[in-house]
């Protein structure tokens, strides 16, 4: 491709880095909120450079490491530049950096298939411009970076079945690994890229029934094998570190864990086991990504294309992850957070270019779909503004409890920075990150990844712990190692600590009482 060609690539790249950097800014150092899950991987993150054992194990074994990994880079300069740790910046440069790339991407897949540059760069804008994606590109979270291994994957996979070449096999093989170092979800999505590989060699191939699998076999061992070994490379760091090869499935911090909450919810409740209402609930929420999806079937039942093999590869990839939360809500796995289920949307958005490309009313079909893209703008915007199904998008524009939360943590970081800085506080980071890196003196925190924190939380008295830090037990907080430990310890206190400091019925810092010495 020559230069006077990427040209768009580029800019499409340069003006959704700088769109998304500011909004980021914005949302995190001026008006103040941050997402939890985003401000806990900058934590990890932070933990493998700035904590009291500096290792690179803090990373955790809970969530896929790779955001964290990719936000150790601007943490190096959190010294010279403290908000990228305390306001979450260093995730907002990432998911910002990941944003524009699929921008970028999908312009490049426009030019790849024939499209002119101004309709890709369209198909583009519409796609990053979208109020719901373009939220997360700047709010550090890590599904944009997801997207863009999954949209890297299915681009390279439709440039195999179109040219057959191993070069697009061997990128979407090493996109699939990404992905997998990103998020859990790959699995579900990395089996239908799998499936699409046999249908399609099945329905391709002249050979015998016998050289089509092994066609297949081969086919399969070079897509698959890079994430396959990521995820045995993953469980033998979880047995050797954590003694369990499984640790992240089954931690008490994991989704899994987090999802034994959910039984106190009717809303859960009456899913588990129940097909059908289960079936209900997920197609509510998935319709919202599959307009421009919904207009692919229509205009392919006018074209008579509707029945092709490659629309069968496109729904099985556009529905593989939201599948994942029908098995996980039979079984109540999962929170169902609607963001679980946008994945559709990107997917099906870097087919088009493939899906123009496969017109015979091309211009027709473009505009339907542009007008598609612009409908899901306005659908998708005012889903954000719906507290029943965009729970957390919604709350995160409203200074709600969430929002006070934070204030409060801020006020305890204020405290500890005044008053106790030469002390030392245990604290279990799951509930405290933002409180710990916000902190001048991180080092002074006996977090969760340090190796003498379970003996050190079980018997405080008999360490050099100053105070013990811990949140309000309520709803996931109840997980909290402190809280677990000591579960009568933020109500009613205990002989062996004295209340030194409430912040608003959020957090408690208890002073821990030493026994006198003996006078011989």
């Amino acid at each position: 491709m020559e230069i006077t060609q990427r040209r768009p690539i580029y800019s499409i790249f340069i003006i959704i880095l700088v769109l998304e950097l500011a909004v980021g800014y914005y949302l995190t150092s001026i008006y103040g909120f941050m997402s939890g899950d985003a401000s806990s991987r900058v934590a990890n993150a932070f933990y493998v450079l700035y904590s009291r054992e500096p290792n690179l194990a803090n990373i955790g074994f809970v969530w896929n490491p790779l955001p964290s990994l990719m936000e150790i880079i601007p943490l190096l300069f959190y010294p010279l530049f403290p908000k990228l740790a305390s306001d979450g910046l260093a995730a907002v440069i990432v998911s910002s950096i990941f944003a524009a790339l699929t921008a970028a991407l999908i312009v490049k897949a426009g030019l790849q298939f024939g499209l002119n540059k101004w309709l890709s760069i369209t198909i583009a804008l519409l796609y990053a411009l979208n109020p719901y994606i373009f939220y997360y590109g700047a709010n550090g979270l890590t599904e944009v970076i997801f997207i863009y291994f999954i949209n890297m994957a299915v681009i390279q996979i439709l440039l195999w079945m179109q040219y057959d070449h191993a070069k697009p096999l061997i990128i979407s093989a090493f996109a699939l690994a990404f992905a997998f170092w990103t998020r859990y979800e790959t699995v579900f999505f990395g089996s239908a890229v799998a499936f699409v590989v046999l249908i399609w060699i099945i329905k391709n191939s002249k050979d015998t029934l016998k050289d089509k699998w092994h066609q297949v076999e081969g086919t399969w061992t070079v897509l698959l094998s890079p994430v396959v070994f990521s995820g045995l490379l993953w469980i033998f760091f979880n047995y050797t570190i954590m003694g369990d090869g499984l640790y992240f499935l089954t931690s008490d911090y994991g989704n899994l864990g987090q999802a034994k909450l959910l039984m106190e919810d009717e809303k859960f409740t009456i899913l588990v086991g129940n097909i059908m209402p289960t079936l209900a609930f997920v197609m509510e929420r998935l319709w919202y990504f599959c307009i421009p999806l919904l207009i692919i079937i229509v205009i392919r039942i006018i074209e008579r294309r509707i029945i092709r093999w490659d629309f069968l590869v496109l729904f099985l990839l556009a529905i593989s992850i939201p599948s994942m939360q029908i098995i996980l809500l039979l079984k109540g796995g999962t929170a169902a957070w609607i963001r679980y289920y946008m994945y559709a949307f990107p997917i099906i958005t870097i087919w088009l270019p493939y899906e123009i490309s496969q017109m015979r009313f091309k211009k027709t079909g473009s505009t339907l779909l542009i007008l598609g893209m612009s409908a899901s703008i306005v659908i998708m915007g005012l889903m954000m503004n719906n507290p029943r199904i965009a729970s957390d998008e919604y709350e995160a524009f409203r200074y709600n409890k969430l929002f006070t939360e934070q204030e409060m943590g801020k006020q305890a970081t204020a405290y500890i920075n005044n008053y106790l800085s030469d002390k030392i506080i245990l604290t279990d980071s799951f509930s405290s990150f933002r409180i710990i890196m916000s902190s001048n003196h991180p080092k002074n925190f006996v977090v969760t990844s340090n190796r003498d924190f379970t003996k050190w939380l079980e018997k405080p008295t008999e360490h050099p712990v100053d105070y013990i830090l811990l949140p309000n037990p309520q709803a996931v907080l109840t997980l909290d190692r402190v809280n677990q430990t000591y579960p009568t310890l933020y109500n009613w206190g205990a002989d062996w600590a004295s209340l030194d400091k409430e912040f608003k019925g959020y957090w408690k810092l208890y002073k821990v009482n030493k026994p006198a010495p003996l006078n011989l």
